[in-house]
């Protein structure tokens, strides 16, 4: 059985740019707006869906909420992680998605950077590794290189822990309970995996708590190529643990000379860079976006 493809790229356009204007009442009628112009997520199930970007992802916004209920109910998800890649990235750059998940930067990378680039797309889900490699596949990224591991600061098998009570991006290293069950996957560190002579121009890191722990183990080619950085922190995250955002902000300055940034109201939407000059300045939820001297 076929898997239905779906297209509502005028409702998206319409929900999608309302949603990225700073005005609060415009905003919440954004919010609403899927429930009036869209059927129901959970009625919809597994479909293939033409998102605002020109790509085709594979979701099923009935099961999870997170990627794929935004993509459902937008056509899109986190835009302004979108417009950093448009920015960072050039045709012939490499690009490193950490915590690539079903695949949209993966795959939006990937038509940026062109068949002089590459892409590494790190996924340590076995299950969302099988959805992922469909999303390849369904837009002929040819030069996706899929890593179906766990990074960390040391080689050997992890257990990765799911957790669908935020969705199913949440699964993490870290166990958020004392009785979970996890699934062993195979750990590695970048500077095993990668030369540090390897170009890297942009890496994404969002692997739910695990950041310092990816960051320590490809510090020797960091150190190397100084890429730029988009890391997710967070001091808030629902029903997780993890580092602070300070904790971050400080590993990276052990790289070399960086600046350091965040989007102005959220990574949802698409907004100008706001400098960080301070640990009060930090997001408390959100990218912050780390920028190499030599590229400012």
């Amino acid at each position: 059985m076929s898997i239905p493809e779906k297209s509502f790229l005028a409702r998206h356009k319409l929900i999608s740019a309302l949603r990225d204007w700073d005005v609060k009442g415009i905003r919440r009628l954004s919010v609403s707006l899927p429930k009036l112009l869209l059927p129901d997520p959970k009625s919809v199930g597994k479909h293939v869906l033409k998102t605002i970007h020109g790509v085709k992802m594979m979701i099923d916004p009935s099961l999870d909420t997170g990627v794929e209920l935004s993509l459902f109910e937008t056509g899109t998800y986190e835009k302004g992680t979108i417009q950093l890649l448009k920015k960072y990235l050039k045709p012939g750059a490499s690009f490193l998605d950490i915590g690539a998940n079903i695949g949209l930067m993966s795959v939006i990378a990937s038509k940026i950077v062109g068949e002089g680039g590459i892409v590494y797309a790190v996924e340590a889900n076995p299950g969302t590794v099988v959805i992922l490699q469909a999303n390849i596949d369904l837009n002929r990224c040819k030069n996706i290189e899929l890593l179906p591991i766990a990074l960390s600061d040391a080689q050997g098998t992890a257990l990765l822990f799911e957790n669908w009570e935020v969705n199913r991006g949440g699964a993490s290293l870290i166990s958020q309970s004392d009785n979970q069950k996890g699934v062993e996957v195979k750990m590695e560190r970048l500077d095993d995996l990668f030369d540090e002579q390897t170009k890297i121009d942009l890496v994404k890191i969002d692997v739910e708590g695990s950041e310092p722990q990816v960051i320590r183990g490809g510090m020797n080619w960091f150190k190397k190529q100084l890429p730029v950085f988009i890391i997710e922190v967070s001091e808030k995250r629902e029903k997780e643990i993890g580092p602070s955002p300070a904790e971050i902000w400080k590993l990276v300055q052990t790289i070399g000379d960086y600046r350091f940034y965040k989007q102005k109201g959220t990574k949802e939407r698409r907004g100008k860079l706001i400098e960080i000059k301070t640990e009060e300045e930090l997001p408390k939820h959100d990218n912050i976006i780390c920028v190499p001297l030599k590229e400012d």
